[in-house]
């Protein structure tokens, strides 16, 4: 018979906050044995209080920014070893080609969770007035 379970206390948000910003996933974080908390647990937290779920959109935020950084480091190194012959060319094409399809999917992580940094957002432009056509551009 499993005991009462445990409550949220600051410490264990902060751990669990800090574990979101260091890029770690929710099934890793919970999965931890440090951890003493579960998933379901902190998503009633989240749903119940707005000023939770604010902090743990913005770990969210720095998670992304963290492994978008860590995506220019890679690039920078695989690019590196390609200028010097470490890796040869098929080799090279291949980890290039892995690497779009990691980037892509960061891109799509990252226009999820902040969507006005680094989303794909059409704006509408409207021109015109009663001597000239309506003129609609979709800026990028």
């Amino acid at each position: 018979m499993a005991g009462r379970p445990r409550k949220l206390n600051k410490k264990l948000e902060k751990q669990i906050l800090e574990l979101i910003a260091d890029g770690l996933t929710i099934r890793q974080i919970f999965e931890r044995p440090d951890v003493d908390y579960s998933w379901s647990s902190f998503r009633n937290e989240l749903v119940n209080s707005a000023e939770l779920m604010e902090k743990y959109n913005h770990a969210k935020q720095l998670a992304i920014d963290l492994e978008l950084s860590s995506l220019k480091d890679k690039r920078l190194e695989l690019e590196a070893k390609i200028e010097s012959g470490e890796i040869d060319g098929k080799a090279g094409q291949n980890l290039v080609n892995l690497y779009k399809i990691i980037v892509a999917s960061s891109q799509w992580s990252a226009a999820k969770i902040v969507p006005k940094k680094f989303g794909k957002a059409a704006e509408l432009t409207i021109k015109g007035d009663d001597k000239q056509p309506l003129n609609i551009t979709w800026g990028k």
